[in-house]
């Protein structure tokens, strides 16, 4: 016979366990919320001021600051990888849903990261191939930072044979990744040289994906480049948003090698 005193029992144990769980998460949540301004101390406390000392004194490798402050930007060298390097800006900008990043005459952070990729093959006597490079940002809820970067490393050997495995089927009009990338649904389109320069990338994708300019911060973006099949140097766009039911955070980060394995096998490391 069940005994019905039990269910009161039961359902208060779970009760005190998800409470449990909550404060737990908020603990959590907090000291992440407590760390997020780490990166824009180290630029804005040490890397700008010492921008002038001796080469070597300032944690960051490069100090961009022209035309001024405001425009500038510093590249830093990620703890997570020897190969993992990030552009921020030298202005407090938080992330991919700042609305700043949809002004025409804010700098291209995009492009000021594909220029400082070199710092990959920094440790190489030849020039970096230009098709192991990646550039990402993730979302407002897949970042730990509130500090606007844009991560500067190689792609992941196989998200790269991947996408090249339909490169085909891309062009200017934004559409589906076919089986995704790392579980995750993403959207890409392709761009010409020309194309990256005319537009920051958080601008284009603002104004044509549908509802994007609403929802910026539940997006991550990506950058890679190809030789496309008449060796002209073109870029893949790639987005990610944000979808909780499938426990994706807008995180693309997961596409890039910090160890950089494709550098390795070209016998440049």
């Amino acid at each position: 016979m069940i005994n019905k005193n039990k269910f009161p029992k039961v359902f208060k144990w779970m009760i005190g366990t998800l409470v449990i769980l909550l404060v737990i998460l908020a603990i959590i949540w907090g000291w992440f919320r407590s760390q997020s301004d780490q990166l824009w101390d180290i630029v804005s406390q040490e890397c700008v001021p010492q921008s002038s000392a001796l080469p070597g004194s300032s944690p960051c490798l490069n100090v961009v600051l022209e035309p001024n402050v405001d425009r500038g930007y510093v590249v830093f060298r990620d703890q997570h990888g020897p190969l993992h390097f990030l552009l921020i800006p030298t202005t407090k900008i938080e992330g991919i849903e700042s609305p700043e990043l949809l002004d025409s005459t804010v700098t291209d952070y995009f492009q000021k990261a594909w220029d400082e990729r070199g710092f990959i093959g920094q440790q190489s006597d030849e020039p970096l191939p230009r098709d192991i490079v990646s550039l990402t940002i993730n979302s407002s809820y897949g970042r730990s930072q509130d500090q606007l970067h844009i991560h500067i490393s190689c792609i992941k050997p196989d998200v790269k044979a991947h996408l090249y495995s339909q490169l085909d089927q891309f062009s200017e009009q934004w559409s589906k990744v076919e089986d995704g990338i790392n579980g995750n649904d993403y959207i890409a389109r392709t761009l010409t040289e020309d194309q990256f320069q005319q537009m920051s990338l958080f601008l284009r994708l603002a104004e044509e994906v549908p509802d994007a300019e609403n929802h910026m911060g539940s997006y991550g973006l990506a950058l890679v480049p190809y030789t496309s099949n008449t060796h002209v140097p073109m870029y893949l766009l790639l987005a990610n948003k944000l979808n909780i039911l499938s426990l994706n955070l807008g995180y693309t980060g997961d596409i890039q090698d910090y160890q950089c394995d494709l550098l390795k096998t070209t016998g440049k490391l």
